[in-house]
């Protein structure tokens, strides 16, 4: 294995233009997405797949694609297995693309390893389950109204747990957290929220105690990622567990100093964002260390959905997996599939690796920018 090298990467934007282009905040306008995949070729031929989601307003996105470029043609000719080693060296890359150009390299590392061992990620990350509950992360509607059969159809479907992207106003949001709580208090179903950090401090506040006083399992971005002390007080006053963003505070350090200074419940990670399998696999231990859950963020396209899901079917504290649902607006030029089972529960893919087979054809189809190096 020693002789593994890296001999060819292509690199493809692919952008989904059928899929609904649903905000996250009433102040958004209707958000584009591209899947941003790497494929990794190697000299005997085991190949490993990697990508992370973009959302932009008016166009699909260029940057990460364009980030990639300047990144992967270093790669060609070192060892996929050696993750450590190539996160290390992924790390000391200048890229103004940031951790989420960087990602898509290190979990295609990871799936070729997987491969090449001849097992699924999460058995050969430490392999603490097959299965585990998800939750259905709903889009925003135009009114409260539109969220009843759509909570109906998850329930139906199997989901047990359901997170509420909401207005991001503190007023039209308690409309629909009561409106919510009236209709399914008495259901059994866990609800969280997420209000993408728009609160103000008050607003924070004032909505984690109603949610304290509905048990909803937790409220997810109140205030922006960097307003420590609100995330302290909210910690401190409610029992309500207190979800990050997740997008900003992403490396182990920052993680490690968030928990030790009482800043969150948990741990919201991605490993399509927070730097790849290799950060996420660590991140999970330093949150066993401080006795907290890390709750996956893993809303995005199949290859997304499998990294994350590996990673945590590997550890014990992650209560629950995030699943956009309806399923078909992330499951472009992906053949496998990744669906929340009638009882609750998701699965990782069958396969050793991340087990995810892509229609390349669909996704050249589909790209808006690609580009190959050997």
């Amino acid at each position: 294995m020693k002789d593994t090298v890296i001999k060819r990467v292509e690199l493809y934007a692919v952008a989904d233009r059928d899929a609904p282009p649903i905000p996250w905040a009433d102040n958004q306008e209707p958000l584009l997405y591209t899947n941003n995949i790497v494929r990794i070729i190697c000299n005997d031929g085991t190949e490993g797949v990697g990508a992370t989601i973009s959302y932009t307003e008016n166009d699909f996105d260029r940057c990460i694609i364009e980030a990639m470029r300047t990144i992967v043609p270093g790669l060609i000719g070192k060892n996929p297995l050696m993750t450590d080693e190539l996160n290390t060296w992924l790390g000391a890359r200048c890229s103004w693309g940031g951790l989420p150009a960087k990602s898509p390299i290190d979990i295609a590392a990871w799936d070729i390893k997987g491969k090449k061992a001849g097992m699924p990620l999460y058995m050969l990350l430490g392999g603490a389950r097959h299965k585990m509950k998800s939750y259905a992360s709903t889009p925003m509607f135009d009114t409260v109204e539109e969220y009843f059969p759509y909570v109906d159809d998850c329930i139906e479907h199997g989901f047990t747990a359901i997170k509420l992207h909401c207005y991001c106003v503190y007023e039209k949001d308690v409309k629909l957290v009561n409106a919510i709580q009236e209709r399914y208090g008495k259901t059994g179903i866990r609800f969280m929220l997420d209000t993408a950090t728009f609160y103000t401090p008050a607003e924070a506040m004032k909505m984690a105690k109603l949610m304290e006083s509905y048990d909803w399992e937790w409220l997810e971005a109140p205030v922006s990622d960097y307003d420590y002390k609100t995330y302290q007080r909210l910690v401190d006053k409610t029992d309500l567990e207190i979800s990050s963003h997740g997008n900003c505070l992403l490396t182990l350090q920052e993680v490690t100093y968030a928990l030790g200074n009482g800043f969150w419940s948990d741990v919201r990670q991605d490993a399509t964002v927070c730097g790849g399998i290799t950060p996420l696999n660590k991140c999970f231990a330093i949150a066993e260390g401080h006795s907290k859950n890390l709750e996956i963020q893993s809303m995005g396209y199949t290859i997304t959905q499998a990294a994350n899901l590996h990673v945590a079917l590997a550890h014990n504290n992650c209560k629950f997996f995030e699943q956009f649902y309806p399923y078909e607006s992330f499951e472009l030029a992906s053949k496998t599939q990744i669906r929340t089972d009638r009882d609750g529960f998701v699965h990782a893919p069958e396969g050793n690796g991340l087990g995810v087979e892509m229609d390349w054809d669909a996704v050249k189809e589909a790209s808006i920018a690609t580009y190959v190096f050997e």
